[in-house]
């Protein structure tokens, strides 16, 4: 029996001219597809603090990486006691080790580093679905005290180089990974009222992903030409750096040496609001008046970014570092503009061509540091942290050898 894309194809074929026609997909190469749990070693219960290693082992399989994800159930410890919107806030650092224990990847402060880019690109539609709401998102109207003391299943997915960026994984070739997971101190993933204690606790963690087993055919072509050249994977990650803003009209250092700088994302949160366990610790403030970046002694842009009045042209900048994927509930003007508890964020793309070369690399090859020089009306008691997003490439060699360019 035909396919209907193919009848589709023969339909077509008669009403367009020949131009506008198109080849269909040909078939699938995957013998098979299925989906597998990797449960986290140790538990089966975690708390806050604890770390949770997951092992991806070496296998013929292909991991689909836009179907892998993070699973676990959560609840908060009390009844007067929420999560902070999204639940990726009870993650506070991302560690992938090599089978041999070396480092892969490292992403600290990944929780704030999420929340960022869900205020800026999650709209409340999504927030309101049953994928939002499995991510620890709050639909309309939710009470999120209820929501967070009952136990729940969330899926998340992993962004990172490694498990985000390919479609396939071949998880063979990298000999195994294992993946870390640091859970954030409760002050930190929660919110509270009535002077609760803020806490929670983690479960039946584990990682599914959708698996490709290819055919033996292509089993032995693919070992052939790892044999002869290894296998390279390219990605794109971030470094994280704390930076100490306490007086007006600062310039700040950013030591970042980088070969392909791509992009840079400012972060200022009050310190009052880190402080209340009342309040959301991820929320932040737009405190300065202006912005720019000398990255190896050239200013990105030529002029200061003004931040007075609505921000436009501090959106305008923090649309083109997120190519124009802009549409989050963080970005009306109140949230946006607010001087304490807000969604403010300073986004900026380093790239002066992506059509020609991906990232930056002045600061490697001129060994200076990135400045950034803010300006504000008031001395601020804020916390500053900046993420510089960069290229890498990890080359797995048939040695057993991995390389990591950055």
């Amino acid at each position: 029996m035909s396919s209907t894309n193919a009848q589709f194809s023969q339909v077509l074929s008669k009403a367009l001219p020949p131009k506008m026609l198109f080849n269909l997909p040909k078939e699938s190469v995957y013998a098979e597809r299925q989906t597998v749990q990797f449960t986290a070693q140790g538990g089966p219960e975690f708390a806050p603090g604890n770390s949770i290693s997951v092992l991806l082992p070496p296998r013929d399989d292909m991991m689909d990486t836009h179907c892998t994800f993070l699973q676990f159930l959560a609840k908060t410890t009390d009844a007067n006691v929420a999560f902070c919107n999204g639940i990726f806030s009870v993650i506070d650092r991302v560690r992938i080790y090599s089978a041999s224990g070396a480092l892969l990847e490292e992403l600290p402060y990944y929780n704030l580093r999420q929340r960022i880019e869900a205020d800026v690109t999650v709209p409340q539609y999504l927030k309101d679905s049953c994928l939002g709401v499995a991510q620890g998102y709050f639909a309309s109207g939710a009470d999120k005290f209820a929501v967070s003391s009952g136990l729940h299943r969330y899926m998340l997915p992993i962004k990172s180089a490694l498990l985000a960026n390919q479609k396939h994984l071949p998880m063979k070739y990298t000999g195994g990974i294992r993946v870390e997971f640091t859970l954030a101190p409760g002050s930190d993933a929660c919110i509270v009222k009535n002077n609760a204690i803020p806490g929670y606790t983690v479960k039946d963690v584990c990682i599914v992903s959708d698996l490709i087993k290819l055919n033996d055919q292509q089993i032995a072509v693919m070992d052939a030409a790892f044999k002869k050249q290894g296998l390279k994977l390219f990605g794109t990650t971030y470094n994280h750096h704390f930076l100490n803003y306490s007086v007006p009209n600062s310039t700040l250092n950013i030591s970042d040496r980088s070969a392909s700088q791509k992009d840079i994302l400012l972060s200022f949160r009050n310190n009052a609001v880190l402080n209340d366990n009342a309040k959301d610790s991820f929320l932040r403030a737009k405190t300065i008046t202006l912005y720019q970046f000398s990255v190896a002694g050239r200013l990105f842009p030529q002029r200061p970014i003004r931040c007075d009045d609505y921000a436009s042209e501090a959106f305008v900048e923090l649309t083109n570092a997120f190519h124009g994927h802009v549409i989050g509930t963080g970005l009306t003007v109140d949230k946006f503009n607010a001087p304490a508890e807000g969604t403010f964020v300073v986004g900026h793309d380093l790239e002066s061509s992506r059509t020609v070369v991906s990232g930056n690399k002045s600061c490697k090859s001129q060994a200076m540091d990135m400045q950034v020089i803010l300006t504000s009306s008031v001395a601020p008691n804020q916390r500053v942290d900046a993420f510089i997003g960069i290229d890498v490439v990890y080359e797995f060699l048939p040695t057993g050898e991995i390389n990591i360019y950055k």
